[in-house]
């Protein structure tokens, strides 16, 4: 289980390294292109789908998974991602990896659905929040429910992009830090105290 926290932080190492100087590689440029050029039509679903990814959404998700299984130290590890993401996403990688938004660091013809324009991009905070939230949601879930929050993690990754608010390093990143904080925070937490249909690693 701890492999898995291992292996996000050697991802999360890699796009820091590949985004130190704030600058976009091609490659990445033609990816943030392709998805930001989707039509406008997806807007309204990928603005709710991405709401996952909001600071307090695995506080309102831990407080509903307690109360429906009845035991409030289930709460604990959601309540957590919140000083994990402000201390070690936006207070320490963002200010180490200083890489500007798409707008600034690819380009004004990027299309800004959001609010975005200027400011740190790395990692993709809605990213880091979505993961967490999915990997330590799906701990509860049946086997084969256990996808549906993980996929819907990434679509959230991939909101960010298409509103033109982040690189995919970004939110690679993000993916990779958010496995890291839920995975550390099941084992810690939740590895005893699940109920035994649920005792496997996310």
């Amino acid at each position: 289980m701890l492999q898995t926290v291992f292996v996000s932080v050697a991802v999360l190492i890699a796009t820091s390294v590949a985004a130190w100087d704030g600058s976009v590689a091609a490659w990445e440029v033609s990816v943030l292109e392709f998805i930001n050029g989707w039509p406008d039509w997806f807007e309204p679903p990928m603005w709710v789908l991405q709401q996952v990814g909001v600071l307090f959404a695995p506080v309102v998700a831990g407080v509903i998974i307690a109360r429906s299984t009845g035991k409030w130290v289930h709460l604990v590890p959601f309540v957590l991602v919140l000083p994990l993401k402000l201390g070690i996403e936006k207070g320490l990688v963002k200010q180490l990896v200083e890489r500007e938004r798409p707008f600034t660091s690819v380009g004004p013809e990027v299309n800004v659905r959001g609010t975005a324009f200027e400011g740190l991009s790395f990692p993709s905070g809605h990213t880091t929040t979505a993961f967490a939230l999915a990997i330590l949601v799906s701990a509860f879930l049946p086997p084969r429910w256990r996808p549906v929050p993980i996929v819907w993690a990434a679509v959230v990754g991939i909101a960010r992009i298409y509103y033109g608010e982040h690189n995919l390093l970004d939110v690679v990143a993000g993916a990779s830090l958010g496995t890291a904080f839920a995975v550390f925070l099941w084992w810690a937490f939740l590895n005893r105290h699940v109920h035994p249909d649920c005792q496997c690693a996310p």
